[in-house]
C-alpha cells in the first residue's frame, strides 16, 4: 500500500492503483463517492466500483445514495441500487435490491414492481426477472397459466428461455405428456434452441 497527502493506495506490482481509499468526498469519474470508502479500478483502468455520496444519475439510471455502483471493464454500468421504484428499458424494478446490466447497457436483471409481460408472458410482481443482452427473456416466475411452445407453464411456477426466446428449461408443476413422453410433476425439462427436448432430470422419491 503507498500513500498520499490525501489518499491511500493500493497498486499491483506494474505500479498500477487499483484501489484509492478517499480521505474525502471527491468526484471519481463524475460522481461524488463518499470519504473514508474505496474506490476500486480494472486492470485497464477504467473505474469497477465506488460508493456513492448522494443520488446520482447514472446513464439515465436514479442510484441511490450511500450505496455502491458497479462498472464493467467497458465503462459500463453493471450493478446498482436504486433510489426508488423506476422503470427501467420499460421494465418496473424494485428499490428494494440491487439491478444489474449487462455490458452493452441492457437490463440483465431485476426485481420486478409490478407484473410485467415480456416475450408474450406475464412475469409475476414482487419476483426475479432476468434478460439476455439481446432484451430478450431468460428467466421469470410465470404470472398466470400459459401455453409456450406447446408447454402448459403454470403460474408460480419458474421458466427459462433461450436468447430466442424458446424455453430452456422449466420444471413441472403436475404430470404432462411432452412431446409424446410421460413427465411426472417435478421433473425438470431442458430443451434447445429449436424447441426440443434434450434431457429429463426426474425428481427424486
Amino acid at each position: 500500500m503507498s500513500e498520499t497527502a490525501q489518499h491511500k493506495h493500493l497498486v499491483s506490482s506494474d505500479r498500477r492503483i487499483f484501489g484509492s481509499l478517499l480521505s474525502r468526498e471527491e468526484y471519481v469519474n463524475g460522481m461524488l463517492c463518499k470519504a473514508d470508502t474505496w474506490v476500486w479500478f480494472h486492470r485497464n483502468g477504467t473505474l469497477s466500483s465506488c460508493e456513492l455520496a448522494c443520488n446520482t444519475i447514472i446513464e439515465d439510471i436514479p442510484c441511490r445514495a450511500n450505496s455502491k455502483a458497479h462498472f464493467h471493464r467497458n465503462g459500463r454500468l453493471m450493478k446498482c441500487y436504486l433510489m426508488e421504484n423506476y422503470h427501467i428499458q420499460g421494465v418496473p424494478a424494485r428499490a428494494d435490491t440491487f439491478v444489474l446490466f449487462h455490458n452493452s447497457g441492457i437490463l440483465s436483471a431485476c426485481r420486478l414492481d409490478e407484473d410485467h409481460f415480456c416475450n408474450g408472458l406475464r412475469c409475476k410482481s414482487g419476483t426475479w426477472l432476468g434478460l439476455h443482452d439481446n432484451g430478450c427473456l431468460k428467466r421469470c416466475v410465470v404470472g398466470e397459466d400459459t401455453f409456450k411452445d406447446g408447454l402448459l407453464l403454470r403460474a408460480d411456477s419458474w421458466a427459462a428461455f433461450h436468447n430466442n426466446g424458446v424455453i430452456e428449461n422449466h420444471k413441472l408443476t403436475a404430470d404432462a405428456f411432452i412431446h409424446g413422453i410421460f413427465c411426472k410433476a417435478g421433473d425438470i425439462l431442458l430443451f434447445d434452441e429449436e424447441g426440443r427436448v434434450t434431457e429429463t432430470i426426474s425428481r427424486t422419491v
